[in-house]
């Protein structure tokens, strides 16, 4: 039998061979909003307008108890000097992409092209919030643990929980909260016996490293996986990495406070709903325009209601 010799091969064909766009876009993941939900939203007392916004702080101003040694004698009276924390509203983000007519009309129909990069824009817009409620871990003075060269153990837990107590935080009453990033609650805490192993954690109701149960859409959202001593824990990847460290935290509501100005959704809730997204066709451009924006404002606003827990980024558990 003859040997054939020159089959068609791709390149022959090229011509012929479609090539398929598929309905599927892999469009970008972003971080939870796990500090945005976490952390006291103060936007509500922006929605008049204004730029900074005073919050009266008497927390760190104590009274002191008098003893009367003599019944009748005249009183000491006390009156510790009154101070607030302000929070100033004066960063302004946005993303803006404009697309021309020709390409605008060319694009494949089928394909959602604005409300895609919509949701792409508000993302990195509430990624940076995020960033700037992380990032408040640098003004924290009173309380940390933890070192570059720590791995992430029990006993930084139990002393960072320790720290809170001591000043009288309640972490039990749904009000305290950790955040790690990825790196050190499956690498480093994962590792550690006493979470995964029932027969040292105790009877099934003890409260130990995951809830038992499932959570909501809500809960998923913005980062929770569970709790570590009966207190909430997210994880989320913004979690500040410098120096090869880790700045997780155990932070009151009260830690943090922020606010978002009310562009476009008076009603909104959410730090998401308060992304503005806005288009219009421009004419010296003979394109359509988008600008997708948020106005916002962070501050500290309590030192002693969070702990930095420190833990290595190099370092692996046992």
């Amino acid at each position: 039998m003859a040997v054939t010799t020159d089959p068609f091969v791709a390149a022959d064909l090229a011509a012929w061979i479609p090539e398929i766009w598929t309905p599927m876009i892999l469009e970008e993941l972003f971080a939870p909003s796990a500090a945005a939900s976490w952390f006291t939203d103060l936007s509500e007392d922006a929605r008049g307008g204004g730029d900074i916004l005073h919050v009266a702080d008497i927390y760190t101003n104590t009274f002191t108890a008098q003893t009367q040694s003599t019944q009748g004698a005249e009183v000491t009276t006390a009156g510790p000097a009154q101070t607030d924390v302000t929070l100033t509203i004066n960063t302004h983000r946005y993303v803006a992409y404009i697309i021309g007519d020709k390409d605008r009309v060319q694009l494949l129909q089928s394909y959602p092209f604005n409300e895609v990069y919509t949701r792409k824009s508000a993302g990195v817009l509430r990624t940076a919030l995020e960033d700037d409620l992380f990032g408040l871990w640098s003004g924290l003075t009173t309380n940390s643990v933890g070192d570059t060269a720590t791995v992430t153990s029990d006993a930084e837990i139990r002393t960072a929980i320790e720290l809170l107590e001591a000043l009288n935080f309640n972490t039990l009453d749904g009000n305290v909260a950790w955040f790690f990033h990825p790196y050190t609650f499956y690498i480093q805490l994962g590792a550690v016996q006493k979470y995964y192993d029932q027969s040292q954690r105790g009877p099934l109701s003890a409260a130990g490293f995951v809830q038992t149960g499932t959570f909501d859409e809500m809960d998923i959202r913005r980062g929770l996986k569970g709790t570590l001593y009966g207190i909430p824990l997210f994880v989320s990847s913004r979690v500040v990495s410098g120096l090869q460290t880790y700045r997780n935290l155990l932070a009151h509501k009260s830690a943090f406070g922020f606010a978002t100005q009310y562009l476009q959704n008076p009603g909104s809730t959410t730090p998401e709903e308060r992304v503005r997204a806005q288009s219009s066709y421009e004419l010296r451009n003979i394109g359509w325009l988008s600008v997708i924006d948020m106005i916002s404002g962070v501050v500290e606003l309590r030192d002693q209601a969070a702990v930095v827990v420190n833990g290595s980024s190099a370092f692996i558990g046992s």
